[in-house]
């Protein structure tokens, strides 16, 4: 089982691999990979160029990695159709174990493929939208432009031009609305989709949402920052698609090992998005806001200024209001005992302004749970 193995291996490819030797051959030390690759009949030792034909020609890379002059070789992007469909890459990695000098790891990609495709669907329907937009100032240029050059029927050309700019601002307002609605209903579709996985957070990223806005408002920050933050408090979590279900819904205290999957949830959220032109650093905030000011959040150890106040203001609300909500694994302590956690690690973890912003909002009252 790939448990065998270390731990940074395992989070790193999952549970597909086989034992690589010197010749070659690839010896399956259990099933999964025989299933994965939906090759019920294949043999427990195997020439690696059969069971993976896109090597051949590449011999000598792999053969590097075997004998330890290079680490490891990937190969991306492989697609396979077998009873289904199914997108990976293939890691050949200087590793040993039980008398192998390499091993060949598969990794797979199809769920991560299937989400940028989503995503990139949805870009490119606002992109066309963004055309027709374009397309109709230009109409309108020409509109204009006509005007001018026909002076001798100025009074006759001016009541059409009214009538057309009246008819195309109708049509960019109609536009520049469905482009919106687009927009936010892909936002609300990523969150819903991670709620449907963990249905114990079912609002969680709206509430966190709200109560970053609020303190980014208390702040006095600008309302362009404010917007982004509202946006990224609301897809903050999206990360949590790629962990499974059974970790984010365990009654129990999580291992050190699962507790390591969920923590690639920011890096994992800011793939999803990184691509997606938003008016705002949404994929850095989301990216960075498990970070604490003194090195000891994820993914990345960042300290001070080295993380965004979008993201320290929303660190702090995504502790509010896990600790004022019911979880899987224990009873809420309540908001009083939040409050208590933020002034006890105040400028420790915690920025000092967003912490106060936030118990100045909660103690006069400006904020509840209740009132969102």
């Amino acid at each position: 089982m790939i448990h065998q193995f270390d731990s940074s291996l395992h989070n790193r490819f999952g549970f597909y691999y086989a034992l690589l030797g010197s010749n070659l051959m690839l010896r399956q030390d259990g099933t999964s990979l025989r299933e994965y690759l939906s090759l019920p009949d294949l043999p427990e030792s195997s020439d690696i160029r059969e069971v993976f034909p896109e090597v051949i020609g590449l011999e000598d890379d792999i053969k590097k990695v075997i004998s330890g002059e290079e680490n490891e070789f990937v190969l991306s992007g492989i697609n396979r159709e077998n009873q289904r469909t199914i997108c990976f890459n293939l890691h050949i990695i200087n590793y040993r174990y039980k008398g192998y000098k390499s091993i060949a790891v598969v990794r797979d990609i199809t769920g991560d493929i299937n989400s940028i495709r989503s995503i990139q669907q949805n870009r490119n329907e606002i992109i066309l939208l963004h055309n027709k937009l374009v397309e109709k100032n230009m109409e309108l240029d020409a509109a204009n432009r006509e005007l001018i050059e026909s002076r001798d029927e100025t009074r006759k050309l001016n009541l059409e031009l009214e009538e057309k700019v009246r008819q195309r601002t109708s049509e960019l307002k109609e536009s520049y609305d469905l482009a919106t609605r687009l927009f936010f209903q892909t936002v609300n579709s990523l969150t819903h989709a991670l709620e449907i996985r963990d249905p114990y957070t079912v609002g969680h990223q709206h509430r966190v949402a709200d109560l970053a806005a609020a303190i980014a408002g208390k702040m006095r920050l600008d309302e362009k920052i404010t917007e982004g933050i509202l946006i990224a408090g609301q897809l903050h979590d999206i990360g949590k698609i790629y962990v499974p279900s059974e970790f984010l819904t365990k009654p129990g205290i999580l291992s050190e090992e699962e507790f390591s999957v969920i923590k690639t949830h920011p890096r994992m959220g800011f793939e999803i998005i990184k691509d997606i032109e938003f008016p705002w650093p949404i994929a850095s905030i989301v990216l960075q806001h498990h970070e604490l000011i003194d090195g000891s959040g994820y993914p990345y150890g960042l300290v001070n200024d080295e993380i965004r106040i979008e993201a320290k203001i929303l660190c702090v609300a995504d502790v509010m209001e896990a600790m004022s909500t019911n979880r899987p694994y224990r009873i809420s302590p309540g908001t009083l005992n939040a409050l208590n956690e933020l002034v006890k690690f105040r400028a420790v973890k915690y920025d000092r302004e967003v912490v106060d912003a936030c118990i100045e909002l909660f103690e006069s009252g400006e904020f509840s749970w209740d009132k969102q």
